[in-house]
């Protein structure tokens, strides 16, 4: 049991860092295919990864040491079907006259190992039914190329990690995970009556699309100075302008302030205005800005909105942490900076708070600049009476 147990454990110890790598990946395509995210589609897709890295491990490991593979013989490949048939009927204590030998037969290896190939894909059938809503033939035909890649990736040692294959590589495994599959497939309905329906989460989504969310900006701020980031990596790589002026390090320079100042104009202010309020991040997550009046949004209207964003409140949290505005000050001075940026950012993130309970969630840049973050999200469902 030990040996099923432990890729499980490893699976759960390694999953939360591959989710983690996976969140914005996620969060982007959920925004670009459905308009938002919702915890039922989270919970699903990700149990669905678990699912498939333990399926993964369970065929894998634990893995041998490298020199214990050398000293072993490669195991020939089993290639006549329904061998396992045959050794359950050759070793097998079972005798249907002796209730006593029922419960030692299925303990037996000939017993576990091809209920264990069964099971091993028995999940994926249910989720290719339930959420991926596939036919029936295609998930014959996935299952089985899944089970194929598992049985390959034994065969050739992790693809030429091992000098040779450490597992044997079997037909009748095919046959059984192919099986697991298809079972899985038709008992489906059974596990996910309780479910709400993959048309119930799009429907759903289609209708939280509408109300743009803070987690969503957020992301679209991510992007946004991520591609900033690409910017003036390019712009140093070609000595247009100073490497010190895009230096993240803690010894923020005045070229470094001015470069921030320009590039905020340019990215935020200056391009939503020809691109009636996007950005290359709201893009991706599908929002952009409006006027709250249900016009363009003007040129005027943004350079309020981030001046009074990024300048003033961005100003008021980092300015006074400039180690060269530090060096020139006093001590007294340096604390009544030091007080002005920890009260701006205690101040905004109550703000932040406050504002996330209510029906109008703008902040107070939006408000002052009478701007809006907009959905551009279209749904493809039919919108229905009620």
């Amino acid at each position: 049991m030990s040996s099923y147990l432990f890729p499980i454990e490893v699976a759960l110890i390694l999953f939360p860092f591959l989710a983690l790598l996976l969140t914005i990946p996620f969060a982007i395509y959920s925004y670009r295919k459905f308009g938002s995210i919702t915890f039922m589609r989270v919970f699903i897709l990700f149990t669905f990864i678990f699912y498939l890295m333990a399926a993964f491990f369970l065929t894998l490991l634990p893995l041998p040491e490298t020199q214990d593979v050398i000293r072993i013989k490669a195991p020939v490949p089993q290639l006549v079907p329904f061998t396992f048939v045959q050794e359950f009927l050759s070793q097998t204590v079972l005798e249907f006259s002796k209730p006593a030998t029922y419960l030692p037969a299925l303990a037996q290896n000939v017993v576990i190992q091809p209920l264990f190939n069964v099971f091993l894909l028995f999940p994926l059938g249910v989720y290719l039914r339930y959420y991926f809503r596939t036919s029936f033939i295609k998930t014959l035909i996935i299952a089985f190329l899944i089970s194929l890649f598992f049985e390959v990736t034994q065969l050739t040692g992790i693809y030429g990690i091992y000098p040779h294959a450490y597992r044997l590589f079997d037909v009748d495994d095919l046959m059984l995970n192919t099986l697991g599959g298809i079972i899985g497939f038709l008992m489906a309905p059974l596990f996910t009556f309780f479910l709400p329906s993959r048309e119930a989460m799009d429907s759903l989504s289609s209708q939280k699309s509408k109300r743009v969310s803070y987690i969503r900006r957020f992301l679209a701020y991510l992007i946004d100075w991520f591609f900033i980031g690409i910017i003036g990596f390019l712009l140093t790589s070609i000595h247009l302008i100073p490497k010190q002026a895009v230096s993240n390090t803690v010894e923020v320079s005045y070229e470094h302030i001015l470069y921030d100042i320009a590039i905020i104009f340019l990215y935020f202010v200056f391009l939503p205005t020809i691109t009636n309020g996007f950005t290359p991040g709201k893009w991706i997550v599908r929002i952009r800005i409006a006027s709250i009046a249900g016009t363009r949004v003007s040129f005027w209207q943004l350079l309020g909105r981030y001046t009074l964003f990024y300048y003033l409140l961005g100003g008021l949290i980092l300015v006074p942490l400039n180690q060269q505005v530090q060096e020139i000050a006093t001590p007294q001075i340096r604390l009544i900076l030091f007080f002005i940026s920890f009260s701006s950012l205690f101040l905004f993130a109550l703000h932040l708070i406050i504002n996330f309970f209510r029906k109008d969630n703008r902040l107070f840049y939006e408000k002052m600049s009478h701007t809006v973050s907009v959905s551009t999200f279209k749904s493809k469902i039919p919108e229905t009476d009620h």
